[in-house]
């Protein structure tokens, strides 16, 4: 009987207080699934963002084929179970730029996003504007952006 009373206690400690792990998951890699990038978005100005409603995903897809016409139809995102990242490079005087998102690392809250700019200036006299869209685990996340320049 004392044995079952203490293996009882354990387990409402273990269940309890510090011990407990959150639900969405402990520190670590976060998978992730690159939806779609390119070169051309209506994008002017570098910005990582963190997209969780249809709503705001309805608005990055124009911002990200905005130029493509007829437009595509955006990809799914099942908001219930997933967020998207959208990472923009903003304007670059030539072709040959291109951002994307290399790793995504969860501590606490932080989803550390690493995005490598590749500065690669190419041979065609284009305005290009470099994009990246990816699917994540849906999380209570507060974004940090590290980002690395390759030339």
């Amino acid at each position: 009987m004392k044995k079952y009373l203490f293996l009882a206690m354990l387990l409402i400690l273990a269940c309890s207080g510090p011990f407990r792990r959150s639900n969405t998951g402990g520190d670590g890699p976060v998978p992730f699934q690159t939806i779609l990038s390119g070169a051309y978005s209506l994008a002017d100005t570098f910005s990582v963002q963190l997209i969780k409603s249809e709503d705001r995903w309805e608005d990055v897809w124009l911002i990200a084929k905005g130029r493509v016409n007829p437009l595509p139809d955006k990809p799914t995102v099942d908001f219930g179970r997933q967020y998207a990242i959208a990472a923009f490079m903003g304007e670059r005087p030539s072709s040959g730029y291109r951002i994307e998102i290399v790793s995504l690392e969860r501590v606490g809250r932080t989803l550390k996003v690493y995005v490598t700019l590749y500065e690669t200036p190419g041979m065609l006299t284009v305005i290009t504007s470099p994009f990246f869209l990816a699917r994540v685990p849906k999380g209570n996340y507060k974004l940090e952006v590290i980002s690395e320049i390759a030339r």
